[in-house]
């Protein structure tokens, strides 16, 4: 009887054991599947916020002439739109056999929530402003060699925000085609609003 003892404590030992260790190893499982197969894509929520924005059709004005074409509105620094974003124009910095580049900025006097979505159009041409480099978005139209380096010419602009206080401000390229008008619309679509303005 001495020797079954023993063996029978040394088998409800590890029957012990075994059973701690399946339950530590079968709740870590489960935990790693819930939380594999209940959370949402990385980037899944900026995604589906800007799928949103670009179901807002573009209300960019049509005009005959350049007559009946107005620059604005501007804010009280003399930059365009009516809020919550602003836009700076800036000079042509780069050029290519396609067409001219400029160096742009957009930016926000208070804190804005969610993705920013910017397009743009020649006003009189109707043919699409384009985004290259840092902010660029949407499927790429065509590409185009500038100063050497190969870019993707997008046909959109995302902007990212964060929910805290302080404002935002971006600089990004824009180009036209050289047959451009001289004339632009910008529409700024977010959460919550949408805006254009006019560059004539």
């Amino acid at each position: 009887m001495l020797r079954l003892r023993v063996p029978l404590a040394l088998v409800a030992v590890f029957v012990v054991v075994a059973l701690v260790v399946g339950v530590l190893i079968g709740g870590r499982v489960i935990h790693d599947w819930n939380a594999l197969n209940n959370s949402a894509p990385a980037g899944g929520s900026d995604e589906s916020q800007v799928a949103q924005l670009e179901a807002i059709p573009l209300h960019i004005p049509v005009f005959q002439s350049h007559a009946g074409c107005q620059t604005g509105p501007y804010n009280s620094s003399g930059s365009y739109g009516s809020g919550p974003v602003y836009g700076d124009g800036g000079g042509v910095t780069s050029s290519s056999d396609w067409g001219l580049y400029y160096t742009n900025s957009a930016y926000t006097e208070t804190s804005v929530a969610g993705p920013i979505l910017v397009r743009a159009l020649d006003i009189f041409t109707r043919q699409p402003v384009i985004f290259i480099g840092q902010y660029a978005a949407g499927p790429a139209a065509v590409s185009d060699t500038v100063n050497g380096r190969v870019y993707d010419q997008h046909l959109e602009l995302v902007l990212n925000t964060s929910t805290s206080d302080k404002p935002a401000r971006w600089v990004f390229r824009a180009g036209v085609p050289k047959s451009w008008s001289g004339s632009t619309g910008w529409q700024i679509d977010g959460i919550g609003f949408s805006e254009v303005f006019l560059v004539c």
